[in-house]
């Protein structure tokens, strides 16, 4: 057993983690597609154990538990990215912008700076049932390699397959499962295409597919993700 601490820039909600971000922690330790379970808000500078299970890992918060991994399966068909004058001609009705509870969030959040957030704007593409954004991939986010590490590129996937059900839902969606695997390599400095759209509904379950493409337009990750609608969070 070891122990993982989450710092609060990596924050979703106030007093939790970003979702994307903690199931970005877990891929990494699952060799290919990994599917990333959240049962309880992951608290932030807080020491959490990760434990080995027969088939993955658990991470636990004073015995109860957090999340899970363990490897998965998914499929998901990528649909054709927008030009990027639709992407641009989207993002002033990016509905983060005013409308977010949470707009500290790691991942979408309109407050952090270049490099402090991953700053994915993700904005209905006029005439598209999808949602897209440029995403600049920040050299803070990088390690020795010059290489974005894999958990951010992981959380790119995250928040925007919840803005592909914006308007469509009520209350707040919150992150309950995510499969999906980083396929290739994003450099720092690139600016990348991140897409998110609608999967069908279940109840209070919402699914939505995302993929983040590489400046040449390549997949180099993508995702399938549950939500689960829940009164406003902040």
């Amino acid at each position: 057993m070891s122990e993982i601490i989450i710092e609060r820039r990596f924050q979703g909600p106030s007093q939790s983690a970003n979702g994307g971000y903690f199931a970005g922690l877990l891929a990494e330790l699952i060799d290919g597609p990994a599917e990333i379970t959240l049962r309880a808000p992951p608290p932030l500078e807080t020491p959490l154990e990760l434990a080995k299970t027969a088939d993955g890992y658990e991470v636990l918060h004073e015995g109860n538990a957090v999340g899970s991994v363990r490897p998965g399966s998914f499929s998901v068909e990528v649909p054709a990215k927008p030009s990027d004058a639709e992407i641009e001609a989207a993002l002033p009705n990016y509905p983060g912008a005013k409308n977010s509870p949470i707009p500290h969030c790691f991942v979408c959040g309109v407050k952090n700076a270049p490099g402090e957030g991953l700053r994915v704007f993700a904005s209905p593409i006029e005439g598209r049932d999808l949602v897209a954004a440029k995403w600049d991939a920040h050299p803070n986010m990088a390690g020795d390699d010059g290489f974005i590490l894999e958990r951010h590129v992981f959380a790119a996937l995250d928040c925007p397959g919840a803005y592909a059900w914006f308007g469509q839902t009520s209350g707040s969606m919150l992150l309950g499962r995510i499969a999906g695997e980083v396929t290739g390599k994003v450099k720092a400095g690139d600016r990348c295409t991140v897409l998110a759209w609608r999967e069908g509904i279940d109840g209070r379950k919402a699914y939505a597919g995302s993929a983040v493409l590489d400046a040449d337009e390549r997949v180099v990750a993508s995702a399938f993700a549950t939500w689960i609608t829940v009164p406003s969070v902040s």
